[in-house]
């Protein structure tokens, strides 16, 4: 699958509604809309540039030379600053405009003017840029993308996502029907529906106990392009709670050996992988940056602080899925689950707390891993111990590994995204999308109540969301630079 992708966020594209279909004659009209373009990786699939929008400009008063229901004519003559704050930026340039007749393509006026503004912009900042175009009409989005070596073509865009607190992905029209491995799930959610899984790019971070079956649901459900990231090695005592793994796999990368599996079901899906721990991978935070969504399903803190913060840097859907327990003894000495909880988090740039609100993701228990990487004989010692003579806060949270309750939450963290895209659940007032816990030990179902902290970094009104980097991945010049 290729085609370029392009994503809004939805305070963005409401800005954008309210412009383009508020003119007081019902005429057409258009705006500028800068994006950030996102294609950095080395991933082994076809090109599929992301660019996500942040920030519009109204074409109004004198960028209007004439306007009608079925006709916009722009002065070129305000461009050239707009392309010097793109060349100072960064950024990428855009043409958004409304079709009020609810003609559903692009005409070839819409041509001429495109390749007119490219012309242009290619002149003042040369051959390596892209125009982003869109047209609204009808309330549903449909873009295409030119590039400066290639402005007769246009590229049409395989979604426009919007991100909101949901994920709305609006498809080109097509006549393709679903394979008959995803009949019933059409049935269930309509044809559309299983379209829009296929044109994702989804990563799956960590692929053990939650996150092989996650990527392996993904997979079956339609996903078109799957991303696996871990670098950890297959060990045989995580054999009882992962999917796609034998014991022949013992020893292998986790990664590798996942992504030959799901290859081998003969699915129309790509998959890549990556075998590297995400906090020491800039390949990896690369990759990331071009996905649609991410889920998280890695065990350790730090991979859970990047994919936070990235889910804001790059305008991200991000389900995070998690287990927390407690183990102890009955009086015969006999060992009893006092405490087995699963946690799916789905958190939107614009919607839900982050998990350093929902205390998932917090400076102690970053510290404590730091310190057990360097010195592993602590994780031998309980968390008095830790605490009085290391000055550290951890080691007495639990997580047994228990098959039936990994899978399903893994399972919740894909139904989660399929809520996104085609809403169904039904949930009572006091449960929230940010965060549900599942406890399996008294088959209950419930929601944290997160910080309210609008001074937080990442979620906060100051906070992360597309932020510029600084030239760095992340902003953290330890990963490096990017191209």
């Amino acid at each position: 699958m290729s085609g370029p992708r392009i994503t809004l966020l939805g305070s963005l594209d409401q800005r954008l509604r309210t412009w383009l279909e508020g003119h007081p004659e019902g005429h057409e009209r258009g705006a500028i809309v800068l994006f950030r373009k996102f294609d950095r990786n080395n991933i082994d699939f076809n090109s599929s540039p992301r660019f996500v929008a942040i920030d519009m400009i109204e074409m109004d008063g004198d960028w209007v030379i004439e306007s009608s229901a079925t006709h916009l004519r722009i002065n070129m003559r305000n461009l050239p600053p707009v392309y010097l704050r793109c060349e100072q930026e960064g950024l990428e340039l855009g043409f958004v405009h409304s079709h009020p007749s609810e003609f559903r393509k692009f005409s070839a006026q819409d041509d001429q003017n495109e390749q007119n503004i490219l012309r242009g912009y290619a002149g003042c900042n040369g051959q390596h840029v892209s125009l982003v175009s869109l047209i609204l009409t009808d309330g549903s989005w449909l873009g295409r993308v030119r590039t400066a070596e290639h402005r007769e073509e246009a590229l049409l865009a395989r979604h426009v996502a919007v991100v909101d607190d949901k994920l709305s992905l609006h498809l080109p029209d097509s006549e393709e029907e679903s394979i008959e491995v995803q009949k019933r799930q059409e049935a269930a959610f309509g044809q559309p529906f299983n379209r829009k899984l296929s044109s994702l790019r989804i990563a799956v971070i960590g692929v053990g106990g939650t996150g092989s079956p996650a990527a392996t649901l993904l997979a079956r459900a339609g996903v078109g392009e799957i991303i696996l990231i871990d670098g950890d090695d297959l060990d045989v005592t995580n054999l009882n709670r992962v999917r796609g793994y034998k014991m022949a796999d013992v020893g292998s990368p986790k990664a590798l050996t996942l992504r030959d599996y799901i290859k081998s079901l003969g699915l129309p899906v790509s998959v890549s992988a990556i075998d590297e721990y995400l906090y020491e991978s800039p390949e990896a935070i690369d990759a990331i940056s071009g996905c649609d969504a991410i889920f998280g399903c890695t065990d350790d803190t730090c991979g859970r602080d990047l994919l936070n913060q990235a889910c804001y840097y790059y305008g991200l859907a991000f389900i995070d899925a998690g287990l927390t327990g407690r183990i102890q003894e009955d009086e015969a000495g006999e060992p009893f689950l006092r405490d087995h909880r699963g946690r799916v988090s789905v958190i939107l740039p614009e919607v839900g707390a982050c998990l350093r609100c929902q205390n998932v993701v917090t400076d102690d228990k970053i510290k404590f891993e730091e310190a057990l990487r360097a010195r592993p004989e602590l994780a031998e010692l309980d968390a008095e111990t830790l605490r009085e003579e290391h000055y550290l806060i951890g080691g007495g949270e639990q997580a047994p590994g228990v098959g039936p309750f990994t899978s399903a939450t893994a399972d919740f963290a894909v139904s989660a995204l399929m809520d996104l895209i085609k809403p169904f659940r039904q949930i009572d007032t006091d449960l929230r999308q940010d965060n549900i816990w599942c406890d399996f030990v008294h088959l209950r179902i419930h929601s944290n109540e997160p910080k309210d902290d609008p001074d937080c970094f990442c979620c906060g009104s100051e906070g992360l969301k597309l932020s510029e980097e600084g030239g760095y991945r992340l902003g953290m010049p330890s990963f490096g630079k990017y191209d």
